[in-house]
Parts: C-alpha cells; sequence; structure tokens
C-alpha cells in the first residue's frame, strides 16, 4: 500500500469516525428528551439499541484510525538509508 493511499484511508476513517461520534450525541440528546414523554420505554429500547451499534462502530473506527497512524508513522523499509562512511580505523 502506498503511503498516498494510506493516508486517503486515514482522512475517509476519520471523517466515519467524527459522523459516527455525531450519531452518537444525537442518539444522547434524544434519549435525555425522552424522559419528559408520558411512555419512553419502547422508545428508549430502540435508542439504547441504537447506541450500543453506534458504540461498537466507533470503536471499531477508532482502532481503524489508530492502525492507520501507525502504519504512516513507520520508516518505508524500501527507502535505503544513507551509508555511513567506512570506519578506517586511524
Amino acid at each position: 500500500m502506498t503511503k498516498r493511499s494510506v493516508k486517503r484511508r486515514l482522512i475517509r476513517a476519520r471523517i466515519a469516525l467524527n459522523q459516527t461520534i455525531q450519531k452518537i450525541l444525537d442518539v444522547n440528546r434524544n434519549r435525555k428528551r425522552l424522559s419528559f414523554t408520558n411512555d419512553p420505554t419502547q422508545r428508549e429500547k430502540v435508542l439504547n439499541e441504537e447506541l450500543r451499534v453506534l458504540n461498537k462502530v466507533a470503536r471499531q473506527q477508532a482502532s481503524l484510525v489508530e492502525h492507520y497512524e501507525s502504519v504512516l508513522s513507520r520508516p518505508d523499509p524500501r527507502v535505503q538509508q544513507p551509508m555511513s562512511p567506512p570506519n578506517r580505523g586511524f
């Protein structure tokens, strides 16, 4: 995988993670509003299930972001390091 494609994947993964976090925050806002309604039981179950799934997705996306960041931080083994001058032993 080239460095450019890894960077693109990292950016896409970060965007997806931010969108998932926004969805989680929206669900939490909706859960707060439920306490003021008459019958929150069924809707609360749906929101709890949605929140559970979104948390799993966010965990997976966060680990993917960490993976791409670690891949980018490693030195490229294909690039040759400059050779040091030979030690002449003087």
